[in-house]
């Protein structure tokens, strides 16, 4: 009789939970992304020295908490060490593009701390407002604006155990002042592969039921922030869950790209989806340098895209940093995270240019220590 009782009340906290994630993905989902972003200074920038490139780090730190629930293991800790890393700055950062900061308490203490708001004085954090996407931006350089868009494509918000709809993502757009230009950064993170079966690289792509909304968020996230930088240079980072076979891969990289209308899920190349009658010409595309032995199942990038005068030229290959293991108070060691830490080192070139010659950024704000990897 009491192991019946127990058992009620076990399905009656998951009722609620349930009821209150549905509550919480279908009408409290739909209001966020309504007001914008605030952007928050904190100290005064560092001095840069004679250092003409910017480097950019994208960082998945796995934090996922769902109404007051750890979805992550030692997600405090794993934040805790992560902020001490930042507060070092070795290699020296520009700019961290952060996904999955969903818990308040680790969050906060990573922005909190003080060697972290000297290395990056501005910052955005999208998880307090507008709320959710679990984005946030640390930046060297100020910031003279931001923009969220949420994404309409959302998932299955009935399924809310995979936690995307419930999430809001979007993508974070700031506007950075680097030598009295500006320039546009994004930090996105589309839904997740919920695939049945992970025997290839290519079963996100056959057979994962969100497929179409990763299609559709992928050209949100183009549209958004191609539109506010219009001819200026730009990077985008983050999360994308797809590889570099992925017919989502092709989507970003092409210069056209097809209308509202979602690829058929079956579809097993971009190619039949791509046909001449339904696609729109851009003036220029999308590209991300990585190192030929990269892991082939990659899901993190970081992309840029020309101007048209200046572009981001990439200096060297992605690369991981953070790699060394978290101590946790049991004594066990763990990965930063479940994804890699990814830095590029970019510099500015005239987009006319055949052999780029890195443009001087110097006697500007920005991070000016330069650390070992």
């Amino acid at each position: 009789m009491q192991r019946g009782r127990n058992l009620n009340r076990i399905l009656g906290v998951i009722l609620i939970i349930a009821v209150a994630a549905l509550l919480f993905a279908q009408v409290g989902c739909s209001a966020r992304g309504t007001c914008p972003p605030v952007i928050d200074r904190v100290g005064h920038p560092p001095t840069r020295l004679g250092r003409n490139t910017l480097h950019i780090a994208t960082a998945n730190l796995w934090g996922v908490s769902v109404l007051g629930f750890d979805w992550a293991d030692d997600i405090d800790e794993r934040f805790a060490a992560m902020a001490e890393r930042l507060a070092r700055n070795e290699p020296a950062l520009d700019i961290v593009l952060i996904q999955e900061a969903w818990k308040d308490a680790a969050r906060h203490a990573l922005l909190e701390h003080a060697g972290v708001a000297r290395a990056f004085p501005y910052r955005v954090d999208v998880v307090d407002r507008p709320g959710g996407a679990g984005l946030v931006i640390l930046s060297g350089f100020p910031i003279e604006s931001a923009h969220f868009h949420r994404f309409r494509a959302q998932g299955r918000c009935i399924r809310f155990w995979e936690g995307d709809c419930i999430s809001g993502k979007g993508i974070l757009i700031i506007q950075i002042v680097v030598g009295g230009r500006s320039f546009w950064i994004g930090d996105t993170h589309l839904i997740a592969c919920y695939s049945s079966t992970e025997e290839s690289e290519m079963a996100c792509d056959l057979t994962d039921p969100n497929g179409d909304d990763r299609w559709q968020q992928t050209l949100e996230a183009r549209r958004a922030i191609e539109t506010l930088a219009g001819d200026d240079p730009i990077v985008l980072g983050g999360d994308f869950n797809f590889t570099r076979t992925s017919r989502y891969y092709r989507l970003m990289t092409r210069e056209e790209f097809p209308s509202e209308t979602p690829a058929p899920q079956a579809a097993s190349s971009a190619s039949s989806a791509l046909s001449e009658s339904q696609t729109t010409k851009l003036p220029r595309g999308w590209g991300e340098l990585s190192e030929e032995t990269d892991v082939p199942n990659r899901l993190d990038y970081l992309w840029s895209r020309p101007g048209t005068e200046f572009r981001w030229h990439p200096l060297k290959a992605a690369r991981p940093i953070f790699t060394e293991p978290v101590l946790l108070r049991s004594g066990e060691r763990v990965p930063l995270s479940d994804h890699p830490i990814l830095v590029t080192e970019f510099c500015l070139v005239r987009v006319d240019d055949p052999d780029p010659q890195c443009l001087a950024l110097t006697g500007i704000a920005g991070n000016a220590k330069r650390g070992s990897d």
